[in-house]
């Protein structure tokens, strides 16, 4: 008999996403208080000398998250944030999952900044899962819509639909999310 946990990993990433939307009381993303904690960190670290040490403090162990980054509501780090990068243009929102070893940035740091750079918008309920890089250009912001995943060590360049699925590098969508 297989049990819960090995049936989702022999699972395809688009079936586990699916699986969660369909069924949110059948598959979710564990959280422990100490991930809790530091997503809330994350959310205060542009508060005084306080936020300051914060954002330090949080850069020193892994976690560099711009200080001028505002999560929404609902922000989940599993395995505490490890390698997560964003970049000081990144609009966060609701209920978004950033999994280990993840960047949000610019895909031209070699060229002189400020130049026109949109920045990048992860909407409510994506999921970046762990070794994933969104990376932006231009003066238009790079969107990563509503409900999208994009998959582990994919390199993500262009802008996405709602509920949809991204693997590769680059990144090309392979499926779709029930809503």
């Amino acid at each position: 008999m297989v049990d819960v946990t090995s049936k989702y990993l022999l699972m395809t990433a688009a079936q586990v996403a699916s699986a969660a939307v369909a069924d949110p009381a059948r598959w979710y993303v564990p959280i422990r208080d100490h991930e809790r904690l530091l997503a809330w960190l994350v959310g205060i670290q542009a508060t005084g000398p306080l936020g300051r040490l914060i954002h330090a403090l949080l850069a020193l162990r892994g976690t560099d998250i711009h200080e001028a980054v505002r999560p929404g509501r609902g922000l989940r780090l599993p395995h505490a944030g490890i390698g997560v990068v964003v970049h000081q243009d990144t609009r966060i929102g609701r209920n978004v999952t950033i999994y280990s070893n993840v960047t949000v940035g610019r895909a031209d740091p070699w060229r002189a900044y400020p130049r026109p750079f949109g920045g990048i918008d992860i909407c409510d309920e994506a999921i970046l899962c762990s070794g994933a890089a969104v990376l932006g250009h231009g003066a238009e912001p790079l969107v990563v819509a509503e409900g999208t995943v994009v998959g582990a060590n994919s390199v993500l360049t262009e802008s996405t639909g709602p509920w949809e699925i991204w693997a590769g590098a680059p990144a090309r969508k392979v499926g779709e999310r029930e809503r």
